[in-house]
């Protein structure tokens, strides 16, 4: 009998403990506590795993798949991989712009010569047609100004008020208000000479047309009196028969990464994102640029959960969050940190993201960054802080002292620098945040402080019931969260979890567990179901072998709160059983209760009492 009951009482303990583990497997995918580096180093490894699992030796998938493969830098694939990809080349070229783009860079990453396909990818540049081009003149006091192109000379006046009193030529139209000259399209490859009487500065203005936002060419010049000042529109961008904001991000960034100049793909990048958000665009703009600005756009985005995912995502939150990784890559920001720790808790039960090549191969870039190979399959390429030198920001290395050709870092972004070439934080347009602000931003590292905000310190916001326990607090729940009403949010907004998905946290086997435990529980209580309610009354009356005598000094007593009934006949190994200190009632004898009118499950038991007391 106690064998029974203790096993089934460690039944009972072991159900309840996985109530509590399906719980917590639930809701973990909520918590922000910082990951376990030997825990983190466990689940790369299994992620890896995964993916040479899924790629095998990469035949039979995209070129994108196997590039980002590549990239991901597999131990037991690599070659064979570089091998597949090498194979699917025709005529120096993937069949499009944005696969040759993603092979140039796996290839070089694999140490490959890809000068043949980084001509054929020039080639396929174009003039954007989405774009609006202006020039813009300044100059203290009121000017007349002499515009020369396609060998024809034309003079306008500007006031005081600065504004221009008429057109010059066929290529230049007054537009905004008359303060600017428009550019016509057909003159986009004209070179234009202005020349005016007083000092002055110009410089080239650009919009999207389907945008009112105004974008100011990073290139102002000036000039002194009746000197000059050259501009003309170097605008390109990438597509098939029209110009792809996903093709031209990724060209531009693989010319970058094998050393072309690409400020002509730079305007349409800049202006067209705002039309092309569903490709997570300021990641592209800041691999290209390195603009502080865009840097802190890109994490000023990120969702309450730690993770980024674009409008309307051309991919999913898992390929978004990688890519943003990947073009932050200098970043300090806590909110890095984060986002690589909801990658670890997302990861799914058998390693891969999603279940898929494609974004386990791209947060495996973006959270282990390997460095590539030396070429033909030979030795793995020196990391830059191996060697002592630095990951940077490329506009921040000079050209002597780029050493990226040699010497890897994992962030587009970046080039291996010999110097560190860091600057005060207040010449990054930057601030060291108080202990009671958070900076909503980027953080960079800077010559007077590792933390430089050069976002905007705010005041720490009070963190709701909500966000003390890992959840999160929005106006409205995602479709990959659920609604929790046990914690409370400011007013209008809601406390979102993570639901649990089949590629990651997935708990369908603690549910099956469950279901099996109950069917054992069932099944043991069918088995034992007369020592089941042996038990049962032994634990109401408290019966004993002994007699049935308390725990206290005196005469035997009768359950607290339940008197002994008068009038029960004594049985036979059980003392008769009085009322204690009571005298014989003198009132009619009361009704006597014959036991053959007990039900039978209770005769057996009081039959299982009478043999356990003799």
């Amino acid at each position: 009998m106690k064998k029974s009951v203790t096993f089934l009482a460690l039944l009972l303990i072991l159900f309840t403990s996985t109530l509590i583990l399906s719980d917590n497997a639930t809701n973990s995918s909520s918590t922000t506590t910082t990951t376990n580096p030997e825990t983190n180093k466990e689940k790369i490894q299994l992620a890896f795993e995964c993916l040479e699992e899924k790629a095998s030796d990469c035949s039979g998938l995209t070129t994108q798949e196997i590039a980002l493969t590549i990239l991901a830098t597999p131990d037991n694939i690599f070659d064979d991989c570089v091998d597949e990809l090498k194979s699917k080349e025709s005529s120096n070229n993937w069949g499009n712009v944005r696969d040759t783009a993603l092979a140039i860079l796996a290839l070089k990453h694999a140490g490959e010569d890809t000068e043949p396909s980084e001509e054929w990818l020039i080639k396929q540049n174009r003039t954007p047609t989405s774009l609006e081009w202006f020039i813009q003149q300044d100059s203290i006091a009121a000017a007349e100004c002499h515009l020369a192109y396609n060998t024809q000379d034309y003079t306008i006046n500007i006031g005081e008020n600065k504004k221009i009193d008429m057109n010059a030529g066929p290529c230049l139209t007054r537009a905004q208000l008359n303060f600017w000259l428009e550019i016509s399209p057909d003159c986009y490859n004209t070179r234009f000479q202005i020349e005016c009487d007083q000092d002055f500065i110009a410089n080239l203005l650009y919009k999207n047309k389907q945008s009112p936002t105004i974008y100011v060419l990073d290139q102002t010049m000036s000039s002194p009196a009746y000197g000059s000042i050259d501009l003309y529109v170097r605008s390109k961008c990438f597509g098939e028969s029209s110009c792809e904001y996903e093709a031209t991000a990724w060209a531009a960034a693989a010319l970058q990464e094998t050393g072309h100049n690409i400020e002509e793909y730079i305007p349409y990048i800049i202006a067209a994102s705002e039309t092309n958000q569903k490709y997570l665009p300021e990641s592209f703009i800041y691999i290209v640029t390195n603009y502080e600005d865009y840097a802190g756009k890109l994490i000023a985005e990120q969702k309450l959960g730690n993770y980024w995912e674009a409008p309307s995502s051309a991919y999913n939150k898992y390929y978004d969050t990688a890519l943003a990784l990947i073009a932050l890559g200098s970043s300090s920001s806590e909110q890095i940190t984060k986002a690589r720790d909801w990658l670890y808790f997302s990861q799914g039960a058998n390693g891969c993201w999603h279940n898929s090549i494609k974004e386990t191969a791209i947060v495996l870039w973006a959270l282990e960054g390997r460095a590539g190979k030396s070429g033909g399959g030979g030795s793995s390429v020196t990391h830059c802080s191996e060697a002592n030198y630095f990951c940077i920001p490329s506009s921040e290395c000079p050209s002597e002292e780029d050493v990226g050709d040699s010497y890897f870092c994992p962030s587009l972004s970046d080039t291996c620098c010999i110097n560190e070439n860091l600057l005060m934080c207040s010449e990054y347009a930057g601030e060291v945040c108080s202990s009671n602000q958070v900076c909503t931003g980027n953080e960079r590292k800077a010559s007077d402080t590792d933390n430089c905000c050069t976002g905007s310190c705010q005041e720490k916001p009070q963190e709701t019931e909500c966000e003390s326990n890992f959840y999160t607090c929005m106006s409205s729940c995602s479709e990959y969260q659920e609604p929790i009403s046990t914690y409370s949010c400011n007013q209008g907004q809601s406390c979102c979890r993570t639901k649990t998905t089949d590629d990651g946290g997935s708990a369908w086997w603690i549910w099956l567990l469950i279901i099996l435990i109950l069917a054992a529980l069932g099944a043991i209580g069918y088995v034992y179901r007369d020592k089941l309610k042996l038990y049962y009354f032994q634990l109401k009356t408290k019966f004993k072998k002994d007699g049935g005598k308390g725990k206290g000094k005196g005469p035997s007593r009768g359950r607290p709160g339940f008197p002994p009934r008068p009038g029960m006949p004594p049985r036979p190994g059980f003392p008769p059983v009085r009322r204690a200190h009571s005298a014989p009632s003198k009132s009619a004898p009361p009704k006597k209760r014959s036991y053959d009118r007990r039900d039978k499950a209770m005769s057996d038991t009081f039959k299982k009492l009478q043999s356990m007391s003799s």
